[in-house]
């Protein structure tokens, strides 16, 4: 489904996909104006979010994920949140729960970037609309590794790696690490940050734990030879808290 670049057209997805509530409607039309964002095309739609695509200023592919205010589990996600000392304060309310969601996933998304991590470039964020670099080329967009027989798994592994240790460089674990949040285009992008935190969450060693484990379950699958979980998690803890002091 495209959609035209007009207020009215966009009442259509709030009726197919149930998803766009009148104040997502208007932070969503507000964000496509002052952005100038055209030709929009539902992507793909999830149980946390929708995933649309865009052109942004009639030349720059982009994407358009808006995080399910009434369908999600703000009680998890408010969860999550407490646990991360960035986030120690928010509300209980679930707007604002799914608004700080959004917008942890744009900060932990600009501090990879500027990691060098490969991942989307964050773009804005409005309330629970978060608009980011697409990954893909013509439209199509790229397939998570899940999805998708690498032609050289051992290369691939060592680069998911190379990405694991810049994230920590950064002082940051992803938190929801595994191949369906791996884009594969040449290289692997992580995406889904929505879950990345600091050492200082008390679970971050947890997290950090489970994401080595599910990068190496995935890859030991393809019959390469994977580091040992116990190594890869010295060398981060040491990456991040180099960071921290």
């Amino acid at each position: 489904m495209v959609l035209k670049r007009k207020k009215e057209s966009y009442k259509e997805l709030k009726i197919v996909h149930g998803v766009f509530d009148e104040r997502t409607l208007m932070t969503f039309y507000r964000l496509i104006n002052k952005l100038d964002i055209s030709a929009i095309s539902m992507l793909e739609e999830g149980k946390e979010a929708v995933v649309l695509s865009g052109l942004r200023k009639e030349k720059e592919l982009i994407i358009i994920k808006v995080y399910r205010v009434e369908a999600c589990d703000f009680k998890k996600m408010w969860k999550y949140l407490v646990e991360d000392p960035r986030f120690k304060g928010v509300n209980k309310r679930t707007h604002a729960v799914v608004k700080i969601w959004c917008q942890r996933e744009f900060k932990n998304m600009m501090i990879a970037c500027a990691a060098g991590v490969n991942c989307p470039t964050p773009i804005a964020f409005k309330d629970n609309i978060l608009i980011m670099s697409f990954i893909g080329d013509k439209g199509v967009l790229a397939r998570r590794l899940i999805d998708v027989r690498p032609d050289n798994p051992k290369e691939l592994y060592k680069m998911v790696l190379e990405n694991l240790r810049k994230l920590a460089s950064a002082g940051l674990v992803h938190g929801d690490l595994s191949a369906y949040n791996i884009l594969l285009w040449d290289e692997p992008y992580f995406i889904d940050f929505s879950h990345g935190t600091t050492l200082k969450n008390q679970n971050a060693l947890e997290l950090l734990k489970r994401d080595i484990k599910n990068i190496n379950s995935y890859f030991s699958k393809l019959d390469i030879a994977v580091k040992d979980p116990e190594d890869i998690f010295k060398e981060l803890i040491k990456l991040i808290k180099s960071k921290s002091e």
